[in-house]
Order: C-alpha cells, then structure tokens, then sequence
C-alpha cells in the first residue's frame, strides 16, 4: 500500500470516528450477543467469562484511543447504577449460602454493565445506530433460518425439540422464542422506514415474518402476553406510528398461511423419531411467507420512496391507523364476548389456574390452548419469602434454588425464581432491586429525546427501546435475567437508543484515559475485574474437561477436578465431580474424601448428604447411613431419590451405589430431558 493510500485510510478512518465514535464498541458488542445466540444464549460460564474479559479489553481500549465519552447525565447513571448491582451482588457472597453461585451472578452482572457501557457512552448517528440493530436482527435471523433447517436432518426431535417447543440454539423453548422477538424488533421496525434502501427493507421485513414464526412454534405463553404489551409500547414511544403499524401488520398478514403447519408440529412430535415432514412442510410454509413478504415489502419500499407526503397528511394517515387498530381491539373483545362469554371472567379464570400450579397437558391444537397451570405463582411466593426474610440485602446473588429445594410445593428444582424483578427482591434485597431498576429509569430516561425524533435516529432508538421492552416485559414472567444473550441484547439496544439522541461534538476530545492517573485508575478498576473473572472461569473450564475425560480416564478426570478446586475456593462442585467420578470407578475412601471437602465448602447440598450416605452404607455403617439420607430429606423433603434411598435403608438393607446413581440419572432425564 502506498503512502498517499494509507494515509487516505487513516483519513476516513479518523472521519467515521469522528462522527460516529460509538460504532466501533457497540458493533463490537453487537458482535459478541451474536456469538451468545448461537451458543446457547451465552449460558455457560465457559462461553461469558471470556467474553467479559474480551468487552473489558475493547472498553479499556476505547478509553485510551476514542475521545472523550460525552454521554447524558442519564445515561451515565444508568451505567453506573448497573456496575453498582453487579458489585452489590459480588458483595452478597459475604452473606449468602452458596457463595460460588453468587461470585458467579456479579460478574454475570458486571457483563452486561459492559455491555451496556459501549452502547451507551459514545454518541452515534442514527444511521449508524440503525445499521448495528439491523446487523443484529439480520444476524438473529440468520440464526434461526440455520438451527431450523439443521433440525429437518435431526435423526430424534428431542435433538432440536423440547415437548414438541423448539428450543435450539438457546435449548429452553421460552428462552429460545424470546431471543427470535428481541432480534423481530429492529427488523420489524426498518422494514417499515424511508432512508432504508428498499431490498433492505424487504430483507428485513422477510426476517421479521421468519423470526415471528420461529417464536410461534415455540408455543411460549409468556409469548402471548408479551407480545401485546411490547405492541402497545410501540404504538407509544416509537415514532411513526402508521409505519410500525404497517409492519406489524404486514408480518402478522403474510404469517398467516404459515400458521396451522406451525402448529401441527406440537400434534405430531414424537421424541425419539424424526422431525420428519410435519417440520419440513412447517419451514417450507415459513420460508415461502418470509420470501413472499420480503418481495412485496421491497416493491412496496420503492412505491414508498416515491411517493412524497406533507407532514401533515403523514400525521393525519398515522393517526387513522392507531383509531383503526383501536377499533379493530374493541371489535375483538366483543367478537370474544359474544362467541366464548365474558373476557374479564376468562382472565381471571387462567389467573385462578396460574395461581393454582401444576403442569397440565395442551389443548387439542397446541400448548396455547393449555391451562396457565405452572408452578411459577409458588416459585414466586418463593422468592417472596425470601425477600421478607431478609429485606434490605436478599437471600444473595442467584441463592434461590436452595430455598425452593427445601420449601417449594413441587418436585421441580428451580435454580431461579422466573422473574427478573423477583431475582433482585429475592437475591439482592431492597438496595439490589433500587440499583438495577434505577439503572433501567435511567437509560429509559436517556433514550426518551430520541423517541421524539422522526428521522432514522428515532426509529433506531425505537428498535432499540423495544428489544429492551419485549425483554423486560417477557422476562418479568421467566428466567431470562440469566442468559448474557437475552439480557445482554435487550442492554444493548437501550444502550444504542440512548447514544442515538446525542451527536459527536465538534472537533476530537482527547481520550478519558489520556492522563498517565487516570490510565493507571482505569487498568488497576480492569485488573480487579478480571481477577474477579479468571479464577472461575479457569475452574469451569476445568471441571468440564474433567467432565468430558470422566468415562475414559478416571485419574485424568480427577486432576482436573482438584486443579479446579484449587482455582475456585469457594465452589464444592469440583470436588462433588471428582467424589462421584471416585464412586462410580468403586474406589470408595477417595470418593468420601472429595465428597467430605465439597461438604466443608457447601454444608446444606442434600446430594452430598445422600452420596455420602451410600458411602456409610457400603461400610456397613447403617446407622451413619440413615442419619445422613434423613438430613438429605430434610434439606430437600420432596426430592424422589431420596424417598427410593430411604426405603431399602429402612428395611435393612445396603445401598447400591449404581442403582442410586441410575435413579438421580433418570430424575434429572425426567425434569430437564436427556443430554
């Protein structure tokens, strides 16, 4: 490359910057969620870990090469407030009984304050800002389109398929049809605006059509209810009102045909065969409405483009529309009145149902027609319970699952009590729940100017506040404040909706880091953070090494396991791991050696109690034996296992450490499906 040419990159390098200085971090963090949506939703400690070491890395960077963050006084408190919460529950390991799982949650917590951190701090056009949420949605997008057409070689349903919901990449079916609508939200929104060229806005258009019927099939409930109320948001907050009305309803129109084969999938699933052509005629019928839709929607986008409006008749026709789709909601509670009875009655009959628990089958069609019967109302009452009990500091970052363990009305053993509000009461008390829904005011705050706006700023600001709404709104009835993909996704668009309302300063501020003090506070803040990350995440990568090596090289399997140990002091699962490697190989005094530290380190786990049990009955020490399954009952009084373990011990007889090993094996195939 010739000098002139270089430096003619540099120039137009140093121009985006200039004008856009947000582009480079909240593309790199647009980049990484994407990353979590095909992996899992970014579950995994293995897989978020070294992403929030990547997001530090990239914000320190930034700090040091980008000038000057210039973000709102609202903005930035909504950073604040974030980090503040990830620290208050780090700190919740001082009083919390399982402090690895709290570790865990303020660095999960600290994650997303990065995240949001680079969406938020630099300003960015509203070209750009559109041109990051539509990556993001034609990236989400993408992903659906391949995990639905792996599914059709599946050689079992349950490979892609959970009780007939699809749930893959994510692998929970509710968490799964979430992760489609938060990517649904800018697609739908661009397709239906002017400045996008027009075979983009058909793309994206088809995109939103798919993505919607990639959520249909997984028949979440927590869908239905989300949706309407993420639609009403729209109708409020985002600018251009007729547009995203047309959008909408264009989506809505061409997923039409699609419906009943996408619903047929829930009659004809069975688990061990073949998705077979129920699912192929499903995705062929997607496809063929999503392709369709997106031909119409760019023919339609040209007609739109030259067609030239007074803003006043622009306001007229978009008022028009919010009557008519007034109307068209009045018109249907009264269609449900006249043909199903009073809709008020109905309402408070599922609310009387969801309150009441149990898990019933679906209707006749699909799981929609089912009862809102679950267990979530004593999950919450649950979380409640902990929160009354320790008001202002909580139960300690992601410590539910014990407390329902020992006081839920049901066998199902919840690590989280299914909702994100809940999660901040119940784990972080008062003071947790008043930084995270601060820092939620906050950014909503800092975003509101641009939803003023009519221009491509606002409609990107729109996008982004509705990823964030649908988040919020669906996650207040489900565990999505755990998955860095969902969470993550729905910080950054509030992250690009509040830099989208500023635009970059005149001339380059230097950078925040520009002064050796404060570069030396910015990398002591970064060393601290990462020493907060590292340990765990070397521990996990550990134990799921060891995990892996367990059937082929029992000794190589319990290196890893004790070097993980080592890594992580506060966690028992290594040594739990490494007991029950021991027990399965029959070497039974190193197994209650590794069972009896994890016990030091997590004294209330009722498995250990019941591994340790059937280590005192093969000894013949019945009387240590009964003594520990009793505590395990006590700790969890509604877990089968131990019932099936108490009732040879009761009879005399010894435990059998390959049958117990076969039933908790069987229990959790029963509650969470195979591997």
């Amino acid at each position: 490359m010739t000098t002139a040419a270089l430096g003619s990159s540099r120039a137009r390098i140093a121009t985006v910057v200039e004008q856009n200085p947000g582009a480079l971090p909240s593309g790199i963090a647009v980049a990484v969620l994407l990353w979590f949506a095909g992996d899992e939703g970014g579950f995994h400690e293995t897989t978020w870990m070294p992403a929030l070491l990547l997001l530090l890395a990239v914000l320190f960077v930034c700090l040091v090469a980008l000038p000057r963050p210039t973000p709102s006084r609202a903005a930035l408190l909504g950073v604040l407030l974030l980090a503040g919460y990830g620290i208050w529950s780090l700190l919740s390991i001082l009083w919390a009984g399982q402090e690895e799982l709290a570790w865990d949650a303020g660095n999960r917590t600290l994650l997303y304050a990065l995240v949001l951190a680079l969406c938020t701090l630099w300003p960015l056009r509203g070209s750009a800002a559109a041109v990051i949420l539509g990556a993001f949605g034609l990236g989400i997008a993408g992903i659906a389109l391949v995990e639905m057409v792996k599914a059709t070689g599946a050689a079992q349903s349950v490979q892609y398929f959970h009780e007939a919901r699809f749930a893959e990449p994510v692998g929970y079916a509710n968490a799964n049809a979430a992760l489609w609508m938060i990517g649904f939200m800018p697609c739908a929104i661009l397709g239906g605006r002017r400045g996008v060229p027009a075979i983009l806005r058909g793309l994206f258009l088809a995109s939103a059509c798919l993505l919607a019927g990639a959520a249909l099939v997984g028949q979440s409930r927590g869908w239905l209810i989300a949706l309407p109320v993420t639609a009403l948001v729209a109708l409020v907050a985002v600018p251009g009102r007729g547009r995203t009305i047309v959008s909408f309803a264009a989506v809505g129109i061409a997923l039409v045909p699609a419906i009943g084969p996408l619903l047929e999938v829930y009659d004809h699933w069975q688990p061990f065969q073949p998705p077979g052509e129920t699912w192929d005629s499903a995705l062929r019928a997607l496809l063929l409405c999503s392709i369709g839709l997106g031909m119409l929607g760019a023919v339609a986008a040209v007609l739109d483009n030259g067609v030239s409006l007074s803003e006043r008749v622009a306001r007229r026709i978009s008022a028009a529309m919010v009557v008519a789709v007034a109307v068209a909601c009045v018109a249907g509670v009264a269609a449900y009145a006249v043909a199903k009875g009073d809709p008020v009655s109905a309402a408070t009959d599922r609310w009387d149902s969801f309150k009441k628990g149990g898990s019933e089958p679906g209707g006749l069609n699909s799981r929609f027609g089912a009862s809102f019967g679950t267990y979530r109302y004593n999950y919450w009452e649950i979380g409640w319970g902990e929160f009354k009990d320790a008001p202002l500091l909580g139960a300690g970052a992601d410590n539910f699952g014990r407390a329902y363990e020992q006081r839920g009305e049901s066998s199902q053993t919840p690590l989280f009590p299914h909702s994100t509000a809940m999660v901040a009461l119940s784990e972080t008390g008062i003071v947790g729940a008043l930084l995270l829904f601060g820092a939620f005011l906050s950014a909503l705050v800092a975003a509101a100017p641009a939803l003023r706006r009519a221009d491509m700023a606002g409609a990107a600001a729109g996008g982004g506040v509705l990823m964030f709404a649908y988040w919020l709104v669906h996650g207040s009835l489900d565990w999505f404040w755990e998955f860095p993909g969902l969470a993550g996704a729905a910080l950054a668009g509030l992250g690009v909706a509040t830099a989208v309302r500023r635009e970059a300063p005149d001339g380059v501020a230097a950078p925040l880091f520009a002064s050796r003090r404060a570069l030396a506070l910015g990398a002591v803040g970064a060393l601290l953070i990462a020493a907060s990350v590292v340990p765990p995440w070397l521990a996990q990568r550990d134990v799921r090494r060891g995990a892996e090596l367990a059937a082929s090289n029992t000794e190589a399997a319990v290196k890893r396991f004790e070097r993980a140990a080592d890594l992580n002091p506060l966690s028992p699962v290594p040594e739990k791991a490494a007991g029950v490697v021991e027990l399965r190989a029959g070497r039974y005094e190193e197994a209650e050696r590794h069972l009896r530290l994890a016990t030091e380190r997590d004294p209330d786990d009722p498995g250990m109690h019941l591994l340790l049990a059937v280590l005192a009955s093969q000894r013949g020490d019945a009387d240590a034996a009964r003594r520990l399954i009793e505590e395990a009952r006590r700790m969890a009084p509604r877990d089968e296992v131990i019932e099936l373990a108490l009732r040879p011990l009761r009879r005399g007889r010894p435990l059998d450490p390959k049958r117990v090993d076969r039933w908790i094996t069987e229990n959790v195939e029963r509650r969470v499906g195979p591997e």
